[in-house]
Order: structure tokens, then C-alpha cells, then sequence
């Protein structure tokens, strides 16, 4: 299945290469959607098992072992373990596992209660399949929150205005509620919940030229504070930065 992906292991180590990660920039990032945290995991501090694919570097399980007191696994094929283990210190998390391997090629060696898959499935020619394999890691009574970008409607045409070589690394395909509700139904899940949340993501991937830092500010400006303010609290599909499903299969 490789020759389906959008990006390469180069091109991950690269992105997350000069990011400096420190306890108030993962607490920020990741408690951002504890509402959703809190609907995968509903008892704290049970040590349950979770198991993020493509989860470099780290810092979503790392918030997660810390804060709800679950058992974590980074599966991921990125080399530079590094990062991650950094994650988790600054945490203050000893007790996690690495599995460095190709999620396409991976057969997993056990079952978890929690699978987490976060802006992965969207660099994929083939996301459906990519999908499916998330439930192979996934018990009989367990819960799996898979979230990723929403770069259709407004979003897409901001991309290529002002992020065209990031928005091309994506498969749009993938981001509407049809597509996870086909894969509940399919894989006999229960969604408990799916929808779209956040603001709109102004931020780029690249340097602009005068044209795009003109179009960059009004974007800025207008979405920056009330705007983003009221669409946290009601989100839409054509201006939300991101698509979240969590799902639940039942016991045997």
C-alpha cells in the first residue's frame, strides 16, 4: 500500500524537526479538544491501553498519559524516536511503549482499548482501507477517535491562494462525514459522535509573496477572535478546521 501515500518518512522528520516542544505548548495544543478526550476516554486513571497511529511526535499521547492516565503505544515510522521520548519527559510519563513500523505493513501484536488516529488517514490515495485497519488494533467494547483537517469549501481555496504546496500533500476526499459514516457502518461500529469543530486555520506552510501576504491579513483579520470565538462554539463544515469521529465496537 505505499505507493498510495501523499508524503513520505523524509518529509515528517523534516516538518517536526525544528518544533521545540515544551508543557504549556502540548497542555495548549491538546486540551484544545478535551470535550472529544473526554467522550474516548470516560473514566480517568484506569491505565487502560491506547494506541495512536502515526503518532509522531508525540505530544497528543504524552497529554493523554498524563492528564487521563491511560497506557500509551506511538505506532509510527519515522526513525527519530527522539521526539517522542522528549513528549513524554516533559510529561513526566516513564511508563509508554514506541513501535517504530509501517502502519500499512504492521500486523499488531495486541489489542487495545483505545485507538487515536490524528491527521493521518488524509495522506492516503487509498484512506478507506487505511481506515479499516485502524479496527484491527481495536477490542471488542473499545473506543477510537480518529480527527482530521477540513480543507474543503473555504479552506481549499485559501490553499491554493496561500498554501498550495501543504494542501496538495492532502486528500480532500476524505474529509466529510459520508466518508466516516460508511466506515461505522461497514466495520459495524457505533459512532458517538462526528462533526465538525474549531475555527478556521489561517496559518501557512510556506513564504508569501506580496499577493498572498495581502490575502494571508484579511484572513487573519477576519477570522482571528470573535469569528474563531463563535465558530468553536458553532462549527460548520465550510469553515472549521477539523472533522472528528468518535466510534465504539461492540462487545462480542
Amino acid at each position: 500500500m505505499s505507493e498510495n501515500k501523499l508524503t513520505t518518512k523524509e518529509y515528517w522528520e523534516t516538518y517536526y524537526k525544528a518544533q521545540h516542544t515544551d508543557r504549556s505548548h502540548i497542555v495548549k495544543v491538546c486540551s484544545f479538544y478535551n470535550q472529544f478526550w473526554d467522550k474516548l476516554v470516560e473514566k480517568k486513571n484506569t491505565n487502560k491501553s491506547l494506541i495512536e497511529i502515526g503518532g509522531y511526535p508525540g505530544r497528543y499521547l504524552a497529554y493523554l498519559a498524563s492528564e487521563y492516565g491511560v497506557k500509551t503505544t506511538c505506532l509510527d515510522y519515522n526513525s527519530n524516536v527522539s521526539q517522542i521520548e522528549d513528549a513524554f519527559k516533559t510529561m513526566g510519563v516513564e511508563d509508554y511503549n514506541i513501535i517504530n513500523a509501517d502502519f500499512t505493513t504492521h500486523e499488531p501484536e495486541e489489542l487495545y482499548d483505545y485507538v487515536v488516529s490524528n491527521g493521518f488517514i488524509e495522506h492516503f490515495e487509498n484512506f478507506d482501507e487505511i481506515l479499516d485497519l485502524h479496527c484491527k488494533y481495536l477490542k471488542p467494547g473499545g473506543k477510537m477517535l480518529i480527527m482530521v483537517p477540513n480543507k474543503r469549501y473555504l479552506r481549499q481555496v485559501y490553499g491554493y491562494l496561500c498554501d498550495y504546496e501543504n494542501l496538495k500533500l492532502h486528500n480532500l476526499k476524505c474529509m466529510k462525514q459520508s466518508v466516516f459514516r460508511d466506515f461505522a457502518n461497514r466495520n459495524n461500529l457505533i459512532t458517538n459522535t462526528l462533526q465538525y469543530y474549531g475555527g478556521f486555520p489561517f496559518s501557512v506552510h510556506q513564504k508569501l509573496n506580496l499577493f498572498q501576504k495581502i490575502i494571508y491579513k484579511g484572513v487573519r483579520f477576519i477570522f482571528k477572535g470573535r469569528v474563531n470565538n463563535y465558530l468553536i462554539k458553532h462549527p460548520s463544515k465550510y469553515f472549521s478546521a477539523t472533522l472528528i469521529g468518535v466510534f465504539e465496537k461492540p462487545k462480542d
